[in-house]
């Protein structure tokens, strides 16, 4: 049924209902001759569109219900809660397409529009367009590389080409959503990932160096720093993987001597670990009296230059005592005088 012939139709049918007559006759020739009027507009618009509606429908429901049941196929695999998150996102959003693609196709299909002819025109510009796309295979492709080397995962801490670091929110087949520790979120296309650098590797190590001055007492400092040892060892004990230990001596500075202490932790308390570390240095240091050093400057004011200087001419012309009484008794200095 071409769209003239529809609209004849409505027409006729509207002028009939203006009509008794009309209307009495219309309805006659639905009861005698239902195919008449009725089969063309129940097989050119009401199936079709009651099979888009059904479409509509079908999608709504897999969109809906999508999400549960990928949670619950993932929950059944057993697999490790990050990389569950991980692959849940991805599967979504690749399913998302994937029904929003079949549900266009198959209405385009209950419209009569010709789906193959458009496929293959599309096929033709695709390959018009292949070099301009070649930077979204890449991120694809990457994408794919990303999440099957295990290089990073929903929840990890990583820094991306050495200058982007935060939390990775969600990986996708194109781009990768990391949100730094200022909620600043960063949408990196993943061909333009090249080196990361994850935090959230099994282990962590916490280090914390501490420099204190030349004339602090050394032994006090390390005996000190056993005792922080032993009390974050006993306060951390749950996260630790290594205990803590003293790495002694690592610098000479210009302001001080440097020790550093480190343990090796499970990743999620890192940063919390280093917190405590540096609380307990300074509480500690303050408890015996170890200062710790700083950055100072020796202001030189004239009347300072002046005391330095008359010092240490002092110095230079003081008499040495036991040649002065040589010289009041007449007596030679060490053969320079031969008579």
């Amino acid at each position: 049924m071409t769209l003239p012939t529809t609209f004849t139709w409505l027409g006729t049918a509207f002028t009939s209902l203006f009509n008794m007559d009309g209307f009495q006759s219309f309805t006659e020739e639905i009861i005698e001759d239902p195919s008449g009027l009725w089969g063309p507009f129940v097989d050119d618009i009401l199936i079709p569109l009651s099979h888009i509606l059904l479409i509509v429908f079908l999608t709504y429901i897999s969109l809906r219900y999508l999400d549960r049941f990928i949670d619950r196929l993932l929950n059944i695999s057993q697999i490790q809660q990050k990389k569950s998150t991980t692959l849940s996102r991805l599967i979504k959003s690749t399913a998302r397409y994937a029904i929003y693609f079949i549900s266009v196709i198959a209405i385009m299909e209950k419209l009569n529009i010709p789906v193959t002819s458009i496929l293959a025109g599309a096929g033709i510009v695709g390959l018009a367009i292949g070099f301009g796309a070649q930077s979204l295979v890449k991120d694809v492709i990457s994408g794919f590389f990303i999440l099957f080397d295990n290089q990073m995962e929903v929840g990890d801490y990583v820094q991306i080409n050495g200058n982007i670091e935060g939390t990775v929110e969600e990986i996708g087949l194109r781009v990768t959503k990391i949100r730094e520790f200022s909620q600043r979120v960063h949408y990196i296309s993943n061909g333009e990932i090249s080196r990361v650098t994850n935090y959230n590797r099994d282990r962590m190590r916490p280090v914390i160096s501490v420099t204190v001055p030349y004339e602090t007492d050394q032994d006090l400092v390390q005996q000190t720093l056993q005792q922080i040892n032993s009390d974050l060892s006993q306060k951390l004990a749950p996260y630790l993987i290594e205990p803590f230990s003293i790495f002694g001596v690592t610098d000479i500075q210009q302001d001080g001597v440097e020790y550093t202490i480190m343990g090796v932790v499970t990743p999620d308390e890192y940063w919390m670990v280093e917190r405590e570390m540096r609380k307990m240095i300074i509480h500690t240091f303050n408890k015996n009296g170890i200062e710790i050093a700083y950055p100072r400057q020796v202001l030189m004011t004239p009347q300072n230059l002046q005391d330095i200087a008359s010092l240490s001419s002092e110095n230079r012309i003081k008499p040495n005592n036991h040649t002065e009484s040589h010289k009041l008794k007449g007596e030679p200095q060490d053969g320079n005088d031969e008579g």
